[in-house]
């Protein structure tokens, strides 16, 4: 034989009687095409692959011309013939990843993101005990802003790894950005008992806590500890000047949110500027930083209603 033992996909190497000429002459020409493409003559490789998909529509040789045509800059053909593979063959992993390759190349992220998603499932499929895919996806999700699915992703890779820092703070960030507190602190605080000086969750709860008002002493523990750590990042001083706010200390307050200002563009420590000049009686002041947190988020209702307080 001139080629081992798989080297050819089975649609190729069946021997149905009806087509067995044209499967032939498939044959022949998709291992004329592979011969070329060993060779470095792309364009000849084309030219049987083509032939071949003619004479036999399989997938292997749309496979081969999707990868030839993506080599020659061709990526319009080569996405055709890529779909056309997935059409007959939907689990197949190299179609999909040249395929998400081409998508990032022309910048098109949501289509890359679906590929990528579909190789991932396939391989959780494949290894489920394999966490590091579940990480992988929990991120595509993130990336995407799909947090019910990154979430989802996230539990399972917990429960192959219940003391992963890294983990466990991306949950309690994850429920944050849904609004649902409860199970952020709950992430946030299983952080930090696995890793008592896990600077970020250490700011994340301190601020939760300072939103809702409560442990405001244990909210400043928490947060300077992180600051030891990161004197000079804006969000945590931001943390520490909301506490200060809620605390009804403005002074303090107002030192701590405008060092946060110099190192962090904000809209959220803009807001916070607003709200404390604005229980300073400094009216100005207060319109100018609600009315630069508002520029950054213009569908913010609350902050407009804020600046129209003081009209």
């Amino acid at each position: 034989m001139l080629f081992g033992a798989g080297f050819l996909p089975a649609s190729l190497a069946s021997t149905d009687l009806e087509s067995q000429q044209q499967r032939s002459k498939s044959l022949a020409s998709y291992t004329m095409g592979v011969v070329y493409d060993l060779q470095g003559y792309t364009e000849k490789a084309i030219q049987e692959y083509e032939k071949s998909a003619q004479y036999d529509d399989n997938y292997a040789a749309h496979l081969r011309l999707g990868t030839d045509y993506a080599r020659m800059g061709m990526l319009a053909e080569a996405q055709e013939e890529l779909r056309l593979v997935l059409d007959q063959d939907p689990h197949n992993i190299q179609a999909r990843y040249l395929l998400a390759l081409i998508y990032s190349s022309q910048k098109d992220f949501d289509k890359a993101a679906l590929q990528y998603e579909a190789i991932l499932k396939s391989f959780s499929k494949a290894q489920p005990e394999n966490k590091e895919i579940y990480g992988y996806l929990g991120q595509l999700y993130y990336s995407q802003k799909q947090y019910e699915q990154a979430i989802d992703q996230f539990e399972v890779y917990l429960k192959l790894d219940p003391t992963n820092i890294d983990v466990l703070f991306l949950l309690g960030s994850l429920y944050l950005e849904q609004g649902k507190r409860i199970e952020a602190k709950e992430y946030f605080l299983r952080c930090t008992k696995v890793e008592p000086d896990h600077q970020d969750c250490l700011n994340s709860l301190g601020y939760l806590y300072a939103e809702e008002g409560i442990h405001l002493d244990k909210a400043e523990a928490m947060v300077r500890e992180a600051l030891k750590t990161d004197p000079q990042n804006g969000a945590y001083l931001d943390s520490l000047g909301w506490i200060y706010f809620k605390k009804g200390e403005y002074d303090k307050a107002l030192t701590y949110l405008n060092q946060a200002n110099r190192f962090l563009e904000d809209p959220v420590v803009y807001e916070h500027l607003g709200d404390v000049y604005f229980q300073l009686d400094q009216a100005e002041a207060a319109r100018k930083f609600w009315s630069l947190s508002l520029d950054m988020q213009p569908d913010r209702k609350d902050i407009r209603e804020k600046i129209e307080l003081l009209e």
